[in-house]
């Protein structure tokens, strides 16, 4: 009976991953259609309640490949791992159960010739006698040919703010993708700086790093070093009364009922470090719910939802977005406004998902109940905070 038993649990993943789909596809090198990917590892990636392995393959000496026994009621993608980088297509079946997928693929290089640094903006705002800091900086890979960047010194390095009270969490959304990634950031061997090996594929990648830190005696120096050339930067306080100096900074807005201020600066060469001064500001305080009567949030029926308990931060994302959205906030065409509302509608459903899953883990004990209420708390504010702007 134990051998039987055995036999059944090994053979359950494969059982869970039969089906009548089938997948037949390629892979195409786009920096050299004349280099062919052959015998690169392949692998059926499930995305409904995770991302899980149904099945491994190869593809042949022309770089083609056929997968068969696929289930067809799940999203799909097919994983391609070609050296070292990981390169992905969505798998669409057909009614009679048959789905193409075109993957594509490049080479690589360590050289950051034609790669430039699009936007840089940060975060900080105040939580009782820390510092919650969120830095986002995405790289445009315009290469030509294009070309994936894997430089094992790094690709993406910041600087280790002085007394960080934990690790900070790294995540990356990759172009083409909506949703973030959690990454592990490598401490380097001096101890000064982090550093990420997630690729720079052709296209736009996004890293968003989270920090908390210190803020004893109301004032904090945050000292950064830019690795890359930058054309400016702009910051976000929150509260507005805290209060942020250095050189070469700018105050742009200040929004007392909204509570936050924005500064700019810029631009700045790469190897040039910069140091801040935070001081002052007042903690918000927030009404405690009532008793028994806090209004749980609803699940929203979207993939963000069905997967967000692996999207890593998005709690600060919000603030961002109110960030952005202050500093052009003039008069302008309705288009791009239209564009703002719904790049807000859709960090408010995001948000929503994020709690919801909170209020999930929270009802089967599966989080701390102090960190529960911390990160929703956090979560309550953004979502007040971009209602005003939707409301403006």
């Amino acid at each position: 009976m134990p051998i039987l038993l055995a036999l059944l649990l090994v053979s359950t993943p494969a059982l869970k991953a039969q089906g009548t789909g089938v997948v037949e596809g390629k892979l195409v090198n786009r920096t050299s259609p004349s280099i062919i990917g052959s015998n690169v590892e392949l692998d059926v990636v499930g995305l409904g309640g995770g991302m899980s392995i149904l099945k491994s393959s190869k593809t042949d000496a022309a770089g083609k490949f056929r997968i068969d026994g696929l289930p067809t009621d799940v999203p799909l993608m097919i994983r391609a791992s070609y050296k070292s980088v990981n390169y992905h297509g969505r798998v669409s079946f057909e009614a009679a159960g048959k789905a193409v997928v075109e993957i594509p693929i490049y080479e690589t290089t360590i050289s950051m010739t034609g790669v430039r640094v699009e936007e840089v903006r940060l975060g900080f705002q105040l939580s009782g006698d820390r510092l919650h800091a969120l830095e986002t900086c995405s790289f445009n890979n315009e290469s030509s040919p294009p070309r994936s960047v894997m430089n094992m010194q790094g690709d993406f390095r910041f600087s280790k703010p002085e007394g960080i009270l934990e690790p900070p969490r790294l995540s990356v959304t990759s172009p083409g993708s909506a949703m973030p990634l959690t990454q592990s950031a490598l401490e380097s061997a001096d101890g000064q700086t982090y550093y990420s090996l997630f690729p720079l594929r052709p296209g736009v990648t996004t890293f968003e790093v989270d920090e908390e830190l210190p803020y004893k005696d109301k004032t904090y120096t945050f000292r950064k070093k830019f690795y890359y050339d930058i054309s400016g930067y702009q910051i976000g306080v929150i509260p507005q009364d805290m209060t942020l100096s250095g050189e070469g900074l700018t105050r742009v807005q200040t929004d007392a009922q909204r509570n936050f201020s924005v500064y700019s600066g810029g631009p700045v060469k790469a190897g040039t470090e910069i140091v801040w001064t935070l001081s002052g500001g007042t903690p918000v305080v927030e009404p405690e719910p009532a008793q028994g009567g806090e209004t749980r949030v609803k699940p929203m029926p979207t993939i963000i939802g069905r997967n967000s308990l692996i999207l890593g931060p998005l709690l600060l994302l919000g603030f961002i977005v109110v960030l952005w959205y202050a500093v052009h906030s003039m008069p302008e065409s309705g288009s791009r406004q239209d564009a703002r509302v719904k790049e807000l509608r859709s960090r408010r459903d995001q948000l929503l998902n994020y709690l919801a899953n909170l209020d999930h883990r929270a009802e089967n004990q599966s989080i701390d109940q102090r960190e529960y209420r911390r990160q929703r708390e956090l979560g309550r504010r953004q979502l007040r905070r971009i209602e005003l702007l939707l409301k403006k």
